[in-house]
């Protein structure tokens, strides 16, 4: 699989965004033409349309120094531009955690660099990225080589500064370079965080790359490694071919990638990278081969890993290649399979989106529509049939008088019906309380001010932990009342369905339930972070006090943001969990109305029989074209959905289709 391979995933991952949201779109128009004011439908078109636009995918790649991290990220984007994005030379490349992705706001080339001494304060680099004040810019050319090599360069500036000011921001002052000048000052980085947008195609069509620099970067990031890495699609751990697998490399992988993969099935590649260092022409192929192979499996043994997860790489010879269209070298470099594992990954990320509760919920409201327009159909050639067969004036007019009147029979059940239904949102709506009591603000607030409290008095490793411990067995505890109440909620969505229609699919139905599994997973992927970043933290002396200050900052801070999302989400479901079958039912009800008002019209005015077979005719074209209409958007959409999941998550609510008109 060649170097395209990944343009065209991305391509068609973006384009298959795009078409998905021109359907939603052109669903909503469908019902703006048809002066249908569905607002459980228009809700439901604006939750899924906002998550489209929001989906990206991001690559994370880690680390330790001078694992070639750089070099991986320039052959990745070498096409476009021809040359090195980023500054790639033996020794430390990359200074400060560098986020690279395509910010439409901006010129085509920019870089925005954080200054480290931030890092005295303890507030959250998320909320450092919402004041441009902050930040220094340089924007630049990226097809101008030297004005790319200028900029990027700024990555990698460092200063010298005091032993005691390095400490104050955080550094483990064991893993700086000492300064020639004196033995008392150290070399550090300039710049804390690095962004940088480029107008190139992978960016544009949604690729988000994370570069960090190593050990001392996670560790004293917090925000980096309890947040960011975790929001990762894709993440690729480098190593160095030809010294294997080192301490600190180890302890990177224990101390946050094997944490990922045990609290949220995050699936990791490792890269043996510079692989071309065990490359000998001297030997037989076969030799090197074997040495190659013996590599990956020793590696794979001691990270637990299966094989298959474990690759080896040459990002510099990749490069070459690439430079002078050499396809054997590149073969050789194992690029194109990398290339091929972000490929299956983006289709996995299409997948999870195609399986959204939103989009089957879409789904089942587009079936639902096109189903009672079609029985509205039918309804209208029973009309037409009974109108057509009338002789007489006498019997025309008391044919229009018996339409009229089981029009309003069935006219009345759906009144009734609409006010069952807002009966049943008011029941729904009214577990809110008793849902988003257990994880209130105000009950969330209160163990964080608990944690930093008994954190102020701790001053040992073991103090730490112990906090840190305590306040997520009380978010736990928050869960589980949760949990507890949400049995209850489920319960009653469920039996709302079964009274509403009793040929609802329970089986189905069971997407619509409200399932804490991700809520769980990512709070027990932030406790083990914490556990294990606290340990790192040793005892902490006063030139610590400021990284202890930041790291529980952003562990309240990150908790703060779960709660705050998993609040909107139950939100949500209560506002969209009755979505179809309010649809339905206000559809429903709009068709009778205009049905009865066709009819109206038809004993009232001074028409012939004649005149108002034409005029039942006309209607009965205009149904057929708007059906017509809503089927195209409808097999559209459903062809967009990845095989074998067009119907298993929609939510059909009629197992039968029986005319009740």
């Amino acid at each position: 699989m060649d170097h395209a391979s990944l343009y065209r995933q991305l391509s068609g991952f973006q384009r298959w965004k795009q078409q998905l949201n021109t359907q939603l779109q052109a669903f909503l128009q469908w019902l703006e033409a048809h002066k249908i004011t569905s607002r459980a439908a228009e809700q439901s078109l604006k939750h899924a349309r906002t998550m489209l636009a929001n989906d990206h995918f991001t690559l994370a790649l880690v680390g330790e120094f001078s694992r070639g991290k750089t070099e991986l990220i320039n052959a990745l984007l070498f096409a476009e531009y021809g040359h090195r994005l980023l500054p790639s030379q033996p020794g430390r490349t990359t200074m400060c955690p560098t986020e690279i992705y395509r910010d439409p706001h901006t010129p085509k080339g920019c870089v925005r660099l954080l200054p480290i001494e931030t890092r005295r304060s303890n507030v959250a680099l998320a909320a450092f990225k919402r004041i441009p004040q902050k930040w220094v810019t340089t924007h630049f050319d990226p097809y101008d080589q030297k004005q790319v090599a200028e900029a990027m360069a700024r990555i990698a500036e460092v200063k010298t500064v005091s032993v005691a000011e390095a400490e104050t921001l955080g550094f483990d002052i064991e893993s700086l370079v000492r300064s020639r000048e004196s033995v008392d000052r150290v070399e550090v980085p300039v710049w804390r965080h690095a962004l940088v947008s480029l107008d190139h195609p992978l960016l544009a069509r949604g690729l988000r790359i994370l570069d960090t620099p190593g050990l001392n970067a996670l560790g004293n990031e917090p925000e980096l490694a309890l947040g960011t890495l975790a929001s990762a699609q894709a993440m690729l751990f480098l190593l160095a071919a030809d010294t294997g697998l080192t301490a600190t490399d180890m302890e990177i992988w224990n101390e946050h990638i094997n944490i990922l993969r045990a609290t949220q099935d995050a699936e990791v590649i490792t890269l043996l990278n510079k692989i071309d260092s065990l490359w000998d022409d001297l030997l037989p192929q076969e030799d090197v081969l074997l040495a190659i192979h013996k590599v990956r499996e020793t590696t794979a043994r001691q990270l637990q890993q299966p094989m298959d997860q474990v690759l080896t790489l040459s990002a510099k010879q990749s490069l070459i290649a690439r430079a002078k269209g050499d396809a054997t070298l590149l073969a050789r470099s194992q690029m194109p399979k990398l290339e091929k594992i972000l490929s299956e990954k983006l289709i996995d990320s299409r997948t999870r989106l195609a399986s959204h509760r939103l989009i089957s919920d879409l789904l089942t409201i587009m079936d639902d529509t096109s189903n009672l327009l079609r029985e509205r159909l039918y309804a209208a050639d029973r009309d037409l049939a009974e109108v057509e067969g009338a002789r007489g004036d006498a019997e025309h007019k008391a044919t229009l008088v018996s339409l009229r009147a089981n029009i309003k029979r069935i006219h009345h059940q759906y009144h009734k019906q609409s006010l069952s239904l807002k009966s049943s949102e008011r029941l729904l709506y009214r577990q809110r309380d008793g849902l988003l009591g257990p994880i209130g603000e105000a009950v969330i607030e209160q163990q964080i001010q608990a944690a930093e409290q008994a954190l102020a008095e701790s001053w040992h490793t073991f103090g730490v932990g112990r906090v840190v411990q305590e306040f997520f067995d009380n978010i736990d505890h928050c869960l589980s009342n949760l949990s507890h109440e949400l049995l209850q909620a489920n319960k009653v969505m469920l039996s709302i369905y079964k009274r509403e229609d009793s040929n609802v699919n329970p089986d189905l139905l069971r997407n619509h339930e409200f399932n804490l599994r991700h809520y769980r997973a990512r709070t027990n992927q932030l406790r083990a972070h914490s556990k294990q970043y606290s340990l790192g933290l040793g005892n902490l002396l006063t030139s610590k006090q400021t990284l202890m200050e930041r790291f529980l900052n952003t562990v309240a801070n990150e908790t703060r943001a779960l709660m705050q999302e998993l609040r909107t989400d139950l939100d949500n479901w209560l506002k969209d969990a009755l979505a179809p079958l309010n649809h339905r039912n206000l559809y429903q009800k709009q068709l009778l109305d205009e049905q009865l008002l066709q009819l109206a019209n038809l004993n009232l005015q001074n028409h012939t029989q004649q005149e108002q077979v034409g005029m039942l005719k006309g209607q009965i074209a205009k149904l057929e074209t708007a059906l017509m209409e809503l089927d195209t958007i409808i097999n559209s959409t459903r062809a967009l959905q990845p095989d074998g999941q067009a119907r298993s998550n929609v939510v059909n609510l009629r197992a039968k289709n029986a005319s009740i008109l």
